[in-house]
């Protein structure tokens, strides 16, 4: 039984992932359907590529993502089927395969033909008409050549966001938050390995956080740092928002001394 996955921007409340659903189920009857998420910030392309990269690389090889944050629907960006570490990614060419590609790399690439017989793109709804159907026709086996053309172009890839590192400094940014306003860095454990000091300064937005190892030892502190479980440095509060409490914004540099 094939996996396929639905990660998009569109929320629950419209009927836009049910009528996914259904297309796929009707033309795939017996493919497995797991919603990733459809609370993705809507047109952030850098959080879905986090999320992708969070998520789908836990998925079994063979399976099937669907994913569809698309600013630029009914425009002439290309569509994409992308063979990425085992597993197949279906959605629009703009960046939001970037970390997939650059942890995984890249098996196979095609632009997926935008009118066949099986599917017609749309203006303004390519998750239905164009994506939910070349994931259903690809479980059920259907061809390379009916499904796309290999890309002779480059694929869109995101510019790399890495922190300015030296012996004695790290300067990073916020890349964006999660559900519990948690701040997430573009700074890796790795990177905190350079700093001399064994206890380092944390400061954003002239607020100092407290280096700990996990969010209960920070329960007597007004703001606290930890590696998270991407790897990377999270900026956070016990109990309570840190997005909200001192207003950190997304692209705000923090400064590790």
């Amino acid at each position: 039984m094939a996996i396929i996955t639905l990660t998009t921007d569109f929320g629950t409340c419209d009927g836009f992932v049910g009528a996914m659903k259904g297309k796929i189920l009707s033309l795939s009857p017996n493919v497995e359907l797991v919603d990733i998420t459809h609370d993705l910030p809507p047109q952030n392309i850098e959080a879905c590529s986090m999320c992708l990269l969070r998520s789908t690389t836990c998925f079994p090889t063979g399976s099937i993502h669907v994913v569809v944050v698309d600013p630029g629907v009914g425009s002439d960006r290309r569509a994409l089927l992308l063979k990425s570490g085992g597993r197949w990614y279906i959605g629009p060419d703009n960046g939001i395969f970037s970390g997939i590609v650059r942890q995984c790399g890249t098996e196979e690439i095609y632009e997926i033909h935008k009118e066949t017989e099986y599917w017609q793109a749309h203006s303004s709804f390519d998750g239905l008409a164009l994506f939910a159907p070349v994931a259903a026709y690809l479980a059920e086996g259907l061809s390379m050549e009916k499904i796309g053309s290999p890309l002779k172009l480059m694929m869109q890839i995101l510019p790399e966001s890495e922190p300015n590192v030296t012996p004695l400094k790290i300067e990073g940014r916020i890349l964006g938050f999660d559900h519990f306003g948690n701040a997430q860095t573009n700074i890796r454990k790795d990177h905190l390995s350079r700093i001399s000091r064994t206890t380092p300064s944390i400061i954003c937005q002239k607020v100092r956080f407290a280096k700990v190892n996990h969010y209960l030892e920070g329960r007597e502190k007004a703001a606290i740092a930890l590696i998270n479980s991407d790897g990377f440095l999270e900026l956070a509060v016990f109990g309570d928002s840190a997005q909200k409490k001192h207003n950190l914004k997304k692209g705000d540099t923090l400064t590790i001394s």
